[in-house]
């Protein structure tokens, strides 16, 4: 009987994965929503993890470059990644980029005014990465 369930959670798991990468944190909520044991949970995830089917790495790499062609900054990155699951020396790796560059590609075909400012910080860059990349594309235009 756990053979079976075992193998039902993998099942369940892997169309799951099918529309997209998940994270560890998101595949166990999912198989615990589904109403299989902890023990359960925990062997499908190990195995799924061992096969390469799981890996928060790729998934906080994948997340965070879908994020950034958005238009999407460090803050809100980093938030979203918290939510799912993910440890915080991966998102670091993840979010160690250079914000500048990815700031004036946004900047590129946008006006430069403070309605700008305010659309990138909301998008989670930061104020001082803001300033800098103005500082630098009045510089270098």
């Amino acid at each position: 009987m756990i053979d079976e369930e075992l193998e039902m959670a993998k099942r369940q798991t892997l169309h799951f994965l099918s529309f997209r990468l998940r994270s560890v944190a998101e595949v166990k909520a999912f198989l615990s929503k589904k109403n299989h044991p902890p023990e359960t949970v925990q062997k499908a995830v190990d195995e799924l993890l061992e096969h390469k089917f799981l890996d928060d790495q790729a998934f906080a790499n994948w997340w965070a470059g879908s994020r950034i062609k958005q238009g999407w900054g460090q803050i809100k990155i980093k938030s979203e990644l918290k939510m799912k699951g993910i440890d915080e020396e991966i998102i670091s790796s993840v979010i160690a980029r250079d914000w500048g560059k990815i700031i004036k590609e946004e900047l590129k075909d946008r006006d430069r005014s403070l309605k700008i400012r305010q659309w990138l910080a909301g998008r989670g860059f930061t104020y001082s990465q803001i300033n800098r990349a103005f500082d630098d594309f009045t510089i270098n235009g």
